[in-house]
């Protein structure tokens, strides 16, 4: 391993976790507009929705396996050292007790406010995936 290789993995993980800060930002912010299911628009619901499961999956792939693939071998293995394996098993622990601790509260809205499965499942997804980033990219850029 060389200091290239530590330098890439270095600037690779601080772009990692800054752009899962502001992923999660913009998953909040499509958690909020999810409320409204008939969004006006030019893109037929089918793509938009099939584009926000696609978005989702990549997240949850990233946030499972540390992202960087395209990186080689040793970039990689100095990314994803113990304390990255570390903050992205607290991150997913948060992201458990979000999705918990929210899927009650919306479970209990319901009661108040008519909300679709659809839509009730997107802010859950959203807000829990979102949480997830945001501990795992406070946790690394500290």
């Amino acid at each position: 391993m060389t200091a290239f290789d530590i330098d890439k993995a270095d600037k690779a993980s601080r772009l990692r976790a800054s752009l899962m800060a502001v992923i999660a930002v913009i998953l909040v912010i499509s958690a909020y507009f999810g409320f409204n299911d008939a969004a006006p628009g030019a893109i037929r619901p089918y793509v938009r929705h099939l584009g926000w499961a696609l978005m989702i999956v990549l997240w949850l792939f990233i946030l499972a396996t540390g992202g960087g693939l395209r990186l080689g071998k040793n970039v990689r293995s100095v990314m994803n050292d113990e304390v990255a394996l570390a903050n992205r098993s607290l991150a997913l622990q948060t992201g458990f007790w979000v999705a918990t601790i929210l899927g009650v509260a919306l479970y209990f809205a319901s009661f108040q406010w008519d909300m679709s499965l659809r839509e009730g499942l997107r802010v859950l997804l959203d807000l829990t995936i979102a949480a997830a980033l945001l501990r795992y990219a406070w946790l690394e850029l500290r």
